[in-house]
């Protein structure tokens, strides 16, 4: 019963963890402007109602500006963040900025505080986890702008977490465009909740291997192991699943089971993507070789075709549009679609036989 009681009241905490008060009917008189108001701020110029003597309340806030650190709290935010971040990312999205220290300098700034506190107080152990590649690059043409783009990432790893989130960006705005909550969310709202989580991640990345560090445990690998290195790898990438399912449950209001699934079908769409991707590059360069532009054309179709009907199937079953359609007329525009797919298929086979066959080949091997 205590610990039910304690989980009652640490849920009621993050979903409402403000409490303001209520407004006095006592007047001040503004130091800058000279208006006469009652309230907490000057309705003409802003200013905050205590504004007055210097304090060293005064000089803290004005060193911490210095560092861009001063209006709101960045401890605070971090501190929402780990323990109520659905909740927190909600709040922001849906307009209460007051409350949140600016998202994308969170993240730049979590990332410095939490690297140089790792280099500082376990730099062996933190070395083992973040080191840069300082390799020359020797490629040339295209091949070495994405060999730079690739180890600048790896030299900096908010960028890097940042867009591994930011591939759930317009899956997220598929599936849970119709939650209970935040429906209707745009894809700037979604480039933010990444942002957040980003942060959140690094974050829990580092309570736990500091944790793991001062527990005296030893995995018994070494700098450049390769078991070592897969090792971070594995278990800093299945904290991306937990958080994602905790943020977006508190975020869209579905439940444990609702959230579970749909995360899942996000999973696909990102698949069924990158192989539509994949499969329209491979057909276009086999058929440009071969001066075929209406195989390009109709093999780029179908597999665009493909990844719509995926997608609209997902939508089907995400909003279950059959309880309030009908199943005959819910499912005939993708089944429409599959006869299509199927025409254009016939018709790439009839113009160049095992075409498809060579495409699939190609990307399986």
């Amino acid at each position: 019963m205590i610990l039910k009681r304690l989980y009652l009241r640490f849920r009621d905490w993050q979903r409402n963890p403000r409490q303001y008060p209520e407004l006095g009917s006592e007047t001040h008189c503004c130091n800058n402007c000279g208006q006469e108001y009652a309230g907490c701020f000057c309705p003409r110029c802003g200013q905050k109602a205590r504004a007055g003597r210097i304090t060293w309340a005064t000089v803290r806030s004005g060193l911490l500006d210095v560092f861009g650190l001063g209006g709101r709290s960045l401890p605070y935010s971090m501190w929402q963040l780990l323990w109520r971040p659905g909740y927190f990312i909600s709040d922001y999205i849906s307009g209460k900025w007051q409350v949140s220290f600016p998202p994308v300098k969170m993240l730049v700034l979590v990332a410095l505080i939490i690297y140089f506190l790792g280099k500082t107080i376990f730099p062996e152990y933190w070395s083992l986890m973040i080191e840069e590649d300082s390799t020359p690059i020797t490629s040339t043409g295209w091949e070495y702008y994405w060999d730079y783009f690739s180890l600048w990432m790896g030299n900096h790893i908010e960028w890097m977490l940042l867009f591994i989130f930011s591939l759930l960006i317009l899956p997220t705005w598929l599936v849970f465009r119709h939650s209970p909550r935040n429906a209707r969310h745009t894809v700037p709202q979604g480039f933010f909740i990444q942002v957040f989580m980003t942060a959140e991640y690094i974050m829990w990345l580092f309570i736990i291997s500091t944790c793991v560090k001062l527990s005296g445990t030893n995995f018994g690998y070494d700098k450049g192991s390769s078991s070592f290195e897969n090792l971070m790898m594995v278990s800093s990438l299945s904290l991306i699943p937990l958080i994602v399912l905790v943020n977006y449950k508190q975020i869209f209001g579905y439940s444990w089971w609702g959230t579970v699934w749909r995360w899942l079908m996000m999973l696909m769409i990102i698949v069924a993507a990158f192989f539509a991707y994949f499969l329209s590059y491979f057909s276009v360069i086999f058929a440009v070789e071969e001066s075929r532009l209406l195989t390009v054309i109709l093999c780029v179709t179908f597999f665009v075709l493909c990844l719509s009907t995926f997608l609209l199937v997902i939508d089907v079953i995400n909003r279950r549009l059959w309880r309030e359609k009908g199943w005959q007329q819910t499912w005939l525009m993708p089944v429409l679609l599959v006869f299509v797919s199927i025409g254009i298929y016939i018709w790439v086979e009839i113009l160049e036989p095992g075409y498809m066959l060579r495409v699939f080949t190609i990307l399986f091997e």
